[in-house]
């Protein structure tokens, strides 16, 4: 008999084994969550006789932060260094995305108290077969203490939500593209996606699907705006990822063809161009507009530009254009990109946390299409193209100024 059979109940209800096993009915897989705490052993030679108080409060602190952020259906566990979170509603890329977004807010906790803050926490998110949970954490489960008394059926898990951010047409004055966004399903606001993830082929695809949903009901109404879809660049540089995406991009209505934007994203510094090349060839028979988005840093713009994408455009991390920021030299590799990329034919687009007066600079500039959610707020659905000329934009700076 495993602890998957057992049925005993504790005086305060189903034990964990028991939740877990009702959780796991009808499901191959479980997903689950791992938090961590890091360097451990330091802290604790560093606390010496009081490392068992501090030890006791933050792991009280920690598991009372992350039971409010899960749902009611979420199992989680105590461990030695640790916590393990099972997932009962949300499952692949939702409970990657969950983990993460508690890993960073409980962090963000740690460092503002004074008395926390040598404290944080890493988290994995991992999808796995009954047996192998069972094998790999049955003895944790079975010693868990501080058992919840009720365990509820669980609801059927809840789809990502999508919201559109505008992009800016400089030249013509415009809002004429609306990137599909996925949001935090317990914020609504747009997910803080965690680059280093390994789940961008479950993402991307989920926002294919949305955006031709999207795009026939607008599309039905008589309105029309262009719809960008950001691909990560790992997704089309692994054959299976990318037959998965091309399985999705063949069922598109060619008649939308030519009001689609794919941007091959996160495209790092001195990336192979001929995978850039490979993935290009693949995507142009069927998206006429494939855009290549680009670190501001990256020392080879000329190597990209022979490719012959539509756009290139550049990622902005927060601050890159503050007082303390590399403004002057952004602003300088960005100038040259654009010089020539619009010798190439190419358009450039420039996205982040951009202030009016970095809008302004930049259509200066000649830069072609901008993105900011300061100036143009994500939309929760997708929009008709409307007109917003650079006038407003000044006046905007002129009003900011005067303040």
């Amino acid at each position: 008999m495993t602890w998957m059979d057992t049925e005993s109940e504790s005086s305060g209800g189903l034990n964990l084994a028991n939740r877990i096993r009702r959780l796991a009915s009808g499901r191959n897989t479980i997903d689950i969550a791992q938090f961590q705490f890091i360097g451990l052993d330091d802290i604790r030679a560093s606390y010496g006789e009081r490392w068992n108080e501090k030890r006791d409060r933050v792991a009280q602190i920690a598991r009372q932060f992350i039971s409010k952020r899960i749902a009611a259906e979420d199992v989680l566990i105590a461990g030695a260094d640790g916590f393990l979170l099972v997932f009962g509603t949300f499952t692949g890329v939702l409970a990657d995305a969950a983990a993460h977004r508690i890993s960073k807010e409980l962090n963000t906790f740690f460092l503002g108290s004074p008395d926390l803050d040598d404290m944080q926490v890493e988290t994995q998110h991992q999808s796995m077969s009954v047996d192998d949970f069972a094998v790999a954490f049955g003895a944790m489960v079975a010693n868990a203490k501080d058992i919840p008394a009720a365990f509820p059926h669980p609801a059927a898990p809840p789809e990502i939500p999508m919201g559109y951010t505008p992009v800016w047409d400089a030249q013509r004055g415009a809002l004429s593209t609306f990137f599909i966004s996925p949001l935090d399903p317990a914020t609504g606001w747009p997910m803080d996606w965690d680059f280093a993830s390994h789940r961008h082929t479950d993402m991307d695809e989920l926002k294919l699907k949305a955006s031709e949903e999207a795009m026939r009901t607008l599309f039905a109404t008589g309105k029309k705006a262009l719809v960008g879809v950001a691909l990560h660049v790992s997704s089309l540089n692994n054959q299976q990822s990318l037959s998965r995406l091309m399985a999705v991009i063949s069922k598109f209505d060619p008649a939308l063809a030519r009001y689609r934007v794919i941007r091959v994203s996160c495209v790092e510094p001195g990336y192979p161009r001929i995978y850039l090349e490979d993935i290009l060839r693949v995507l142009k028979p069927h998206i006429p507009h494939v855009a290549i988005g680009l670190n501001w840093a990256e020392p080879d713009v000329a190597s990209v530009l022979k490719l012959q994408p539509a756009a290139i455009g550049f990622s902005l991390a927060a601050g890159a254009l503050g007082p303390h920021g590399p403004k002057t030299d952004a602003y300088a590799r960005i100038l040259a990109s654009i010089e020539q990329s619009h010798h190439h034919g190419v358009s450039v687009g420039v996205e982040g946390d951009i202030q009016p007066a970095h809008a302004r600079r930049f259509t200066q500039d000649g830069v072609n299409h901008i993105c900011s959610p300061r100036i143009w707020p994500l939309r929760r659905a997708l929009p008709a193209a409307e007109l917003w000329p650079a006038a407003r934009l000044g006046a905007e700076v002129m009003t900011e100024t005067a303040a």
